[in-house]
């Protein structure tokens, strides 16, 4: 099976793979993702039937890590020598 890749190339990840990536639980990241506006860039079937799994593209994810909200964002800090 070939796995379809994202837009910067990557292959697309599985919900577990991109919640262990970012240190979460399967549930904590959909949650996580939910929030943000985040959504599965694809699917493909589940191996022990039922729900398909869902596929996330790591461009994604990062662009939203990246993206700080104003109120987090570090002020630069200028020494005097």
């Amino acid at each position: 099976m070939n796995t379809p890749l994202g837009q910067d190339g990557r292959p697309l990840v599985t919900t577990d793979m991109a919640a262990y990536s970012m240190g979460l639980s399967p549930k904590r990241f959909r949650d996580w993702a939910r929030r943000r506006g985040v959504t599965p860039a694809g699917s493909r079937p589940n191996p022990n039937r039922g729900q398909a799994l869902a596929l996330w593209d790591l461009a994604d994810i990062t662009a939203v890590v990246h993206r700080a909200p104003p109120s987090t964002q570090s002020t630069p800090v200028h020494t005097v020598h």
